[in-house]
């Protein structure tokens, strides 16, 4: 195994520990940690089977068998990117919903407090009546 390939395995493997401690400890998702998972799996098994690489290459008809990975490795890296757009317009949405939602229940609250007030001094005026 030459240099080169122990330098992706390596990579694979500070990918999985580092995605499982901030999956632990600082908060990551499921469904992202999954994704880098993901690569890591695929980084550690091309670089413990480079032919698995050069054999899709020639399959496809690719010249170089690196820029197979480049290409995948893009469009994965894509797709994340769509995920990750996805999932920060939801929350946008979210917390524009959220915030609306606040705002009336402000309101509603201010509006009761009115009237308690409003109770109260009435209530105080027939007090000092009697």
């Amino acid at each position: 195994m030459s240099p080169t390939y122990v330098l992706g395995l390596v990579f694979a493997i500070i990918i999985l520990v580092m995605v499982f401690v901030k999956m632990r400890n600082s908060g990551l998702k499921e469904r992202y940690g999954l994704w880098w998972y993901c690569i890591a799996f695929f980084t550690a098994l091309l670089s413990i089977f480079p032919q698995t690489l050069k054999w899709t290459a020639m399959q496809l008809g690719v010249v170089v068998p690196l820029n197979l990975g480049y290409f995948v490795a893009g469009v994965v890296l894509l797709l994340l990117s769509l995920r990750f757009s996805v999932d920060l317009s939801r929350s946008d949405e979210d917390r524009r919903r959220l915030t609306e939602e606040a705002a009336i229940l402000r309101l509603q609250l201010e509006d009761l407090q009115r009237r308690v007030d409003a109770l109260e001094a009435s209530g105080e005026g027939d007090d000092r009546s009697r």
